[in-house]
């Protein structure tokens, strides 16, 4: 059984080729968090009221069954802080993966920079278009319609309900508070986009730092593959179920550094770059 869990402001239909790619033998559980899509509101948030959330559905979907805990974006950081704070979280459970997840270090160090000011104002325009009814025909992501037909509607319509993006910029603001990650006493697979924008590089040093917080890791890169395109493109998230579904590692046997057609090699100097972002 695995246990997926969204990104900022996603719907839980976005993991439908990853759940379409999982073995026949392994159920998953997809969710949207009080508030989103028809999920009712609550007016809890933060990082215990999740846990709780989370534990609730452990409790009602998956009993005694062993639990891979899987989260992509800012949903990577909500399962692994969830499987390393909370009391009694890894019992049961066999691997944590880690989908080009959110470093909340990394977050909090773009705080009032030209990218945290351009993320403002991106969430402001998305919920007025919202309200306006123009995000349907200019949706913020999945713009190419890389689902099936039945998810892109699904998908669209998520986007242009303004309390998506209401409760996406709280999120944002909350996320800013959240604790570092220190350890994980559970198995770990980070999975990379390898062709991300903005500093390629700084983003796969980041990756690899949190493929540190376990002494059982390993690092897997999406050749070709972009943040978003590890799971709406159909042979990115077969990867990203095979990871999934796979066997945990059992010793940390650190990161494969792979070149982007685009960007060219990952990485110079990697002791330099680190120093740079710490």
């Amino acid at each position: 059984m695995v246990l997926l869990e969204n990104g900022l402001g996603m719907p839980h239909e976005y993991w439908d080729w990853v759940c379409d790619a999982l073995p026949e033998d392994m159920g998953y559980v997809r969710y949207n968090r009080p508030g989103y899509g028809l999920s009712t509101p609550s007016p809890r948030y933060g990082l215990e009221h999740h846990f709780a959330l989370v534990q609730e559905l452990r409790e009602t979907y998956v009993a005694d069954l062993p639990l891979v805990l899987a989260g992509h974006s800012l949903g990577g950081y909500l399962i692994a802080a969830y499987a390393s704070r909370h009391p009694g979280a890894t019992e049961g459970v066999t691997a944590v993966v880690m989908i080009d997840a959110t470093e909340v270090n990394h977050l909090r160090s773009s705080r009032r920079s030209d990218m945290d000011r351009w993320s403002h104002q991106s969430m402001l325009m998305e919920q007025v278009w919202a309200v306006t009814g123009l995000s349907v025909f200019s949706p913020a992501l999945n713009q190419h319609k890389t689902y099936r037909p039945e998810i892109n509607r699904l998908y669209t319509s998520f986007l242009a309900h303004p309390r998506t993006w209401a409760l996406t910029f709280r999120d944002y603001r909350d996320a800013m508070t959240y604790p570092e990650l220190t350890e994980l006493d559970v198995p770990l697979t980070v999975v990379t986009a390898e062709n991300n924008q903005g500093d390629n590089a700084a983003h796969h040093i980041v990756q690899t730092r949190l493929a540190a917080l376990s002494t059982r890791s390993r690092h897997h890169f999406v050749d070709g593959a972009d943040h978003e395109s590890l799971l709406s493109i159909k042979p990115h998230a077969e990867q990203v179920a095979e990871v999934i579904a796979g066997e945990p590692p059992t010793e940390r046997t650190g990161s494969e550094q792979q070149q982007s057609a685009k960007n060219g090699p990952v990485a110079g100097n990697a002791e330099e770059r680190e120093k740079e972002l710490t």
